[in-house]
């Protein structure tokens, strides 16, 4: 698999979100768009600002300048004018693989003078022959909502929030090819949709009868930033606990005092400092197992581990993963998170053995890896719902803890092959959690 980047910010324009990596601002006030990887859109929020603007409301830009309808003073900003630059910035973040997410909203149009008319979709460029409108979106309420569609990175998001949806707006599927749907109402509607862009990624998500608060908001800003990186392709920022104790993988330490011993040494100490440094970071990325934020960031060193302790992994087709051994076949779902794992990868996993049973004619074999609530010692870990305990020994596959997995790669190291093909068989044959 190939090597993953890391996510810079995200820029959320008047839906609260929480983050690290999050800046919240407004459309009116928010700073230059392509200077981040991803937006969070409420165009109703757009639509309030655009409107008071018109009527005289004060509203400033990142800088500070004034935004009227007309420029009063030398530095003031036309609201045309912003809301063209916002375009243009859109498409620079989507020119560079960027993710927008916005929550569906009926257009609405907010007349300018001299004729003039601006929507609150005005800031996204979409290629010719889309519009945010009738055939393709139409008006439409209501409450009730399913995901369809597991693998979509807006899924776990969607999910987070069916008890909290009220969406404004559905759209035909007939209207658009390639348009994807991950989330329908109870009738049927598309109300969570793709649309296909030349670059870059636009997720319309429904929307919300309110923000969470407390808690709840946290939960729902981990979704749906998770599923940003995953549209990215990117893993999260951030560093090992405290607790990871680096002399725990054979060979680690002594690899350090190499680097240590290069550092010093004038004379071709560029080239041993480079081999040390590059053997320290491949046998340091196992630690990952015990920390590390999925799916993105999980899957790759998921993978290598599996390998390294006698797997076959095939990993060709995104979202497909599976591992053989000794003729046995088995799919393999990935999933990480700060908090406990609940059903979202089951629902994955369901989904992917459903289609081969239809395939096949019968069902294969799967195995979930989780690193739930990644950020405690692993001792101190539940790592999963009872709601996804119960699920797994009902549908009879195995969820698998990386910090297992951990153990295995370092028994390997270690030499200890018979651990290690008890670990093999122990994963093939479980079904529930593996202690």
């Amino acid at each position: 698999m190939s090597e993953t980047k890391v996510i810079g910010r995200i820029l959320s324009l008047g839906f609260p979100l929480p983050g690290l990596q999050v800046d919240n601002h407004t459309i009116l006030s928010a700073p230059s768009f392509f200077d981040y990887d991803a937006l969070v859109v409420d165009p109703r929020s757009a639509s309030t600002l655009i409107e008071g603007v018109i009527h005289g409301a004060n509203a400033t830009s990142f800088t500070g300048s004034r935004i009227r309808l007309h420029a009063e003073q030398h530095d003031d900003v036309e609201l045309r004018d912003l809301l063209a630059r916002r375009r243009d910035e859109t498409a620079a973040l989507l020119q560079r693989d960027g993710v927008v997410v916005a929550f569906a909203q009926p257009e609405t149009s907010h007349a300018l003078a001299e004729g003039r008319v601006v929507g609150d979709y005005e800031w996204l460029p979409l290629p010719d022959g889309i519009a945010l409108a009738a055939p393709l979106m139409v008006a439409g309420e209501g409450s009730q909502a399913a995901v369809v569609d597991w693998q979509h990175p807006m899924a776990a998001f969607a999910a987070s929030q069916l008890a909290n949806v009220a969406y404004r707006a559905h759209f035909d599927a007939h209207a658009l090819a390639g348009l994807t749907v991950y989330a329908r109402s109870h009738g049927g509607a598309a109300i969570g949709v793709e649309v296909p862009l030349p670059r870059g990624r636009l997720f319309l998500v429904p929307a919300l009868r309110s923000v969470p608060s407390g808690d709840a908001r946290y939960t729902m800003s981990g979704a749906l930033q998770s599923g940003i990186r995953t549209a990215l392709g990117v893993m999260a920022t951030g560093h090992p606990p405290s607790w990871v104790k680096p002399d725990a993988v054979p060979g680690l330490s002594d690899l350090e005092g190499r680097i240590a011993e290069a550092q010093t040494v004038a004379t071709e100490g560029g080239r041993t400092l480079a081999e040390a440094e590059a053997a320290r970071d491949d046998l340091a990325k196992y630690q990952r197992l015990l920390w590390q934020e999925g799916t993105v960031g999980l899957s790759a060193i998921v993978v290598d581990s599996l390998r390294l302790i006698g797997f076959e992994v095939y990993d060709r087709t995104p979202n497909e993963l599976e591992l053989r051994h000794d003729g046995a076949t088995a799919f393999v779902e990935i999933e990480g998170s700060d908090r406990v794992i609940d059903l979202t990868p089951h629902h994955r996993l369901r989904q992917r053995i459903e289609r081969a049973i239809e395939k096949r004619g019968s069902a294969p074999r799967g195995v979930l890896f989780v690193n739930g609530e990644r950020l405690l010692a692993p001792i101190q870990r539940k790592h999963i719902s009872d709601a996804l305990l119960l699920a797994s020994e009902t549908m009879r596959y195995g969820v698998a803890p990386t910090t297992g997995l951990y153990d295995a790669v370092v028994a390997k190291l270690n030499g200890d092959d018979e651990a290690v093909a008890a670990y093999r068989e122990r994963l093939m044959a479980h079904d529930g959690l593996l202690s």
